[in-house]
């Protein structure tokens, strides 16, 4: 039996997370395409934020009210992870914190991203140690990098373990191999999709068109060169 657990706009969450972090990360170590650094990284943190807020108000499955992250949940999914009558219906208790995770460490990972910026460009009223913003930014992002990697090998243990559930199928469909209560959406959550589309790609656009510092090139251009000369 078939049960709808992942709504269209849960699913299309996960695959703009997936691109826009990867995106992100990748385009961090390119000068020239610092830009394009700042659209992904604005367009995931505002992903996130709506999805923070779908969390709560959102359907089941999707909403933070079912995620089993109580010690007690942990503890039952390792004993009996390998049991095949055990199937948890969303997210199990493992992938719950990560994805809990995920969305705090993302969303901070953006914020800070959003200060190192500021900071550069003598937006904000209050001085931050642009050295250090930085640091914190590249460490976030990596922190996020391990997540999605513990995600993934979340993912690959259920296809091996528990592949009759249909979990990573569910990733694209929606549908689990599972008998379980259908989800769905109410006219509250469809507005709030439309608004879920339509910020983060406005944003997209805004912090794409962000003017670059250039202070910043003449000194890194300045760093550049001292290192040469040494």
């Amino acid at each position: 039996m078939k049960s709808y657990i992942w709504t269209l706009p849960t699913r299309v969450f996960h695959w703009s997370l997936a691109i826009g972090f990867t995106t992100a990360y990748i385009l961090g170590d390119f000068d020239k395409f610092e830009n394009l650094h700042f659209a992904f990284g604005a367009f995931v943190g505002t992903l996130i934020l709506f999805r923070i807020v779908f969390g709560i108000f959102g359907p089941r499955y999707s909403n933070f009210k079912d995620f089993p992250i109580a010690p007690e949940h942990q503890k039952g999914f390792i004993r009996s992870y390998f049991s095949r009558a055990k199937n948890h219906v969303g997210h199990n208790p493992a992938a719950a914190v990560v994805m809990l995770l995920i969305l705090l460490i993302g969303l901070i990972c953006s914020i800070s991203g959003y200060l190192l910026y500021a900071t550069e460009n003598n937006i904000l009223g209050f001085a931050i140690q642009e050295d250090l913003l930085e640091e914190v930014h590249e460490v976030l992002a990596n922190i996020f990098l391990v997540l999605v990697g513990a995600h993934l090998l979340g993912v690959l243990a259920d296809t091996l373990f528990h592949r009759k559930t249909g979990t990573l199928q569910s990733i694209f469909t929606g549908y689990k191999n599972i008998e379980a209560r259908n989800v769905k959406l109410n006219a509250f959550h469809k507005y709030f999709v439309l608004l879920w589309v339509i910020v983060p790609i406005y944003l997209f656009f805004l912090a794409y068109n962000l003017p670059i510092n250039d202070n910043k090139t003449t000194k890194q251009s300045s760093e550049h060169y001292e290192d040469n000369d040494d």
